[in-house]
């Protein structure tokens, strides 16, 4: 991955798109993945139709999407889009760190392990 581009240590990919979603930069396992964007873009479009008096958009400055094993943060600035891909397991000193802020629901009726994960707007 570019090293100019990298934010964070446990960063694994990153998209920068324009306002109108047409991908502008990419990196890392989001290289090139238009898939991703067009997601993003849906997410972005969803939120800026939600009832003004529930969340005011100018209250939204960060949205994370949270996975068991990594997470994107997707914010706005100059009219760009920034989503980072950010493992929540990184080498720090050689030594493996992991860092998890998800919940795991246990569907007793199957018995099945369920892993959730969660949108967070910041």
């Amino acid at each position: 991955m570019d090293k100019e581009k990298l934010i964070a240590p446990n960063q694994i990919g990153y998209l920068i798109l324009k306002d109108d979603g047409a991908v502008l930069e990419s990196g890392g396992e989001l290289k090139n993945d238009e898939r991703s964007a067009n997601v993003i873009m849906g997410l972005l479009n969803l939120t800026e139709s939600i009832d003004e008096d529930f969340m005011p958009n100018s209250s939204c400055e960060r949205i994370t999407i949270d996975y068991d094993q990594h997470y994107y943060s997707i914010c706005m600035s100059n009219r760009r889009i920034y989503v980072v891909k950010l493992s929540k397991t990184h080498t720090q000193n050689g030594a493996t760190t992991s860092s998890s802020s998800s919940t795991s629901y246990n569907d007793a009726a199957e018995g099945n392990n369920i892993g959730s994960s969660s949108t967070v707007m910041a």
